[in-house]
């Protein structure tokens, strides 16, 4: 019975592992600018949740331009049981593209909180992070 209860509870621990390990990269990359750590919001996970999953059923990648939160979006179609999505999207963001948006809006100065969510479609899994504040 205990080894039935600890399969049932390991995705928890998984996931919450993996979601601090994804705040504390935040935390390390803002620490080299010097900002003050983000803080984990249940609330902004619920709404990166739905953002994920919106995402997920239409199977394609978008941001919202009409939220007063943050964004940053990540996706990608390599499945692997054991991978940490959340850390690899938090290393892709400060890596960033050429404008480097989502590295500016990890160094959101006004930003307190941060929210997670992953979504999987048929052949995409897709990761966001909702920051409390739009980086300006």
């Amino acid at each position: 019975m205990k080894q039935l209860i600890l399969l049932l509870l390991l995705p928890v621990f998984s996931y919450s592992q993996e979601l601090n390990t994804a705040l504390n990269f935040h935390n390390l990359v803002r620490g080299y600018y010097d900002l003050k750590p983000l803080k984990h919001n249940d609330s902004l996970d619920i709404i990166a949740q739905s953002r994920a999953d919106n995402m997920a059923n239409k199977n394609e990648i978008y941001f919202n331009n009409n939220s007063l939160y943050g964004e940053s979006v990540f996706y990608t179609d390599y499945f692997s049981l054991g991978r940490d999505y959340y850390l690899e999207a938090s290393v892709g963001w400060a890596l960033d593209d050429v404008e480097n948006i989502t590295l500016k809006q990890m160094l959101c100065n006004d930003c307190k909180e941060i929210g997670f969510g992953l979504s999987v479609s048929d052949d995409k899994i897709y990761i966001v992070a909702i920051y409390d504040k739009l980086y300006n």
